[in-house]
């Protein structure tokens, strides 16, 4: 199993999370980010703050979405390049992804562990 965390443009969520629906995924978490890498960021002049130097104090971090999931190490691949196809606009921020190994998975429900924690339940899939 592997963990993929991707960070990538907010206005590309629905297409990426569309296209790993089609690829297989079952479950993601989305959070919310800010952050900067080789566009350094946009400065926010927060009004009225002043650094020790009197000049306005500014903040340097790009909103992002940080898209995470666990998956058999067998689709790894597949994942990864789905997201990125779709999340490339070819400009400076499309974002990275991180693959990580897992070493455990548990269905906190069911007990269920390994690759059986990831897939859906019978029950689940005939509701």
């Amino acid at each position: 199993m592997d963990l993929i965390i991707a960070v990538i443009q907010p206005s590309k969520l629905d297409d990426v999370k569309e296209a790993l629906v089609k690829a297989g995924i079952q479950g993601l978490t989305v959070t919310g980010v800010k952050g900067f890498g080789r566009q350094k960021g946009r400065p926010l002049a927060f009004l009225g703050l002043y650094n020790m130097d009197r000049q306005p104090f500014t903040i340097d971090f790009i909103p992002k979405v940080r898209l995470e999931m666990v998956v058999p190490s067998d689709k790894t691949d597949l994942i990864v390049e789905t997201i990125v196809k779709t999340a490339h606009t070819g400009k400076i921020g499309d974002g990275k992804v991180f693959v990580l190994p897992v070493a455990r998975a548990v269905r906190i429900r069911t007990g269920e562990t390994g690759i059986e924690a990831l897939t859906p339940d019978m029950e689940e899939s005939s509701v």
